[in-house]
């Protein structure tokens, strides 16, 4: 587990394992201090009332959805021989969706700026209007920042076991946890953390067998060719 700033394997090696632990874990930590436990109107609401701890929360998921980039490209980075057309698609489709996933959280500022200058009922009319702007906005942007990071990364983690870097649990811990995260309803904190919290658990198991690779397995050293080895 060396570490080494002028080391570009071991730099890199570690940049992305902790990475893949951070990300996911910044994502619980955001979760665990939302201001809201509805949904819609009631949670603009309670963003409203609570602006320091929203702030908080937005920008712990901007982050977290941010450190998910390099935890990417180091997975796409281990996958040889096998599973490496899988992992090269999933990886492009990840990085993509997750910059757009995280630029979306400046939504939430946006609405909490509305709530708190409007009176309720004019604030859901300005929030709920409709939008030219949206025509291009939600497919072009909105639909890949929350479609290309949840099922590019399931894809990418498929290629991480397929490569034989990781057993079954990977891809599994990755489509449970994502499919928990969209799917669990509003107002129990528990069903609200337990797609992350398996996320954490797949994606930090993950980033600590990058941590514990040696250089050579990062990054093997190229075998000298017939002419160098001969001489």
């Amino acid at each position: 587990m060396s570490f080494s700033f002028s080391d570009p394997r071991s730099f890199r090696r570690w940049a992305a394992g902790v990475s893949l632990i951070l990300a996911p874990a910044l994502i619980v930590l955001s979760l665990v201090i939302d201001a809201s436990s509805a949904d819609g109107h009631e949670m603009l609401l309670a963003y409203a009332a609570n602006p320091v701890q929203t702030a908080w929360h937005s920008t712990l998921l901007h982050y977290g959805w941010v450190f998910f980039v390099p935890g990417i490209i180091g997975l796409v980075h281990v996958v040889r021989r096998r599973g490496v057309v899988l992992a090269h698609i999933a990886g492009a489709a990840s990085v993509i969706g997750a910059i757009n996933m995280s630029s979306l959280m400046l939504s939430d500022i946006f609405h909490l700026a509305v709530y708190r200058q409007l009176p309720p009922e004019q604030a859901k009319v300005v929030t709920e209007a409709d939008n030219p702007a949206f025509s291009v906005v939600i497919p072009a942007w909105q639909l890949p920042g929350v479609i290309l990071p949840l099922a590019g990364l399931v894809l990418l983690a498929a290629a991480v076991w397929r490569a034989g870097l990781a057993g079954w649990w990977f891809p599994a811990s990755v489509l449970a946890g994502n499919a928990l995260f969209v799917s669990a309803p509003t107002g129990t904190m528990f069903f609200y953390l337990i797609g992350p919290v398996i996320l954490l658990a797949g994606f930090g198991a993950m980033g600590l067998r990058l941590l514990r690779m040696s250089d050579d397995e990062w990054t093997p050293l190229p075998s000298p060719s017939p002419s160098a080895a001969a001489a």
